[in-house]
């Protein structure tokens, strides 16, 4: 098969999949990791300083980049212009290094990033679900997260390029239950 993506709006359970995949032994990968790398990385942080303006003592200044991005899609497709192609060099660079398929965990997907895999796994989870778990998870307002929400892919557009969708509105039995159904299939 190859590298397969798992994607999903905040909130959703792509973590959860993406740890039950790494329990059943098989390699996986987030990308949120990745980026974690890149963007302590002298590259990463002089092309965004340059584009940017926001590096300080050699290091960026995350408050400041986000204030610029958050409000402005003209900005974060900037970001990810400089973001992606790092980030999908290194995945590359870990999906050669070893043997059999990749799951990768793609907080961030959007359609261009179809072609960069195999299969494409979407958990999809109602949207009062998604609030609820990011509530809890990092203490964030209700208006904060549907605005994050609301500038994610769309859940129709993410299930119109998944491959298999997983349902998470159910217990974490169910949710399991999938993840080992589509594995085996594969």
């Amino acid at each position: 098969m190859g590298m397969i993506a798992i994607i999903g709006g905040i909130g959703s359970g792509k973590s959860s999949v993406l740890q039950h995949i790494s329990d059943l032994g098989k390699r996986t990968c987030d990308c949120d990791e990745i980026y974690r790398q890149i963007s302590k990385e002298q590259e990463f942080i002089d092309l965004v300083g340059k584009t940017f303006g926001v590096v300080e003592d050699g290091e960026i200044n995350k408050k400041a980049l986000g204030e610029i991005i958050f409000n402005d899609g003209e900005q974060l497709k900037k970001l990810n212009g400089i973001a992606h192609p790092l980030v999908f060099g290194r995945l590359e660079e870990i999906f050669r290094g070893g043997e059999g398929d990749m799951y990768v965990e793609v907080s961030a997907f959007d359609k261009s990033m179809v072609d960069k895999f195999d299969a494409i796994i979407y958990v999809k989870t109602q949207k009062q679900n998604q609030i609820q778990r990011v509530k809890l998870r990092n203490g964030w307002e209700e208006d904060y997260i549907t605005s994050v929400i609301a500038k994610q892919m769309s859940a129709q557009e993410m299930e119109s390029v998944a491959d298999f969708v997983i349902v998470n509105d159910g217990d974490i039995q169910h949710l399991l239950e999938q993840v080992e159904w589509i594995i085996g299939w594969m």
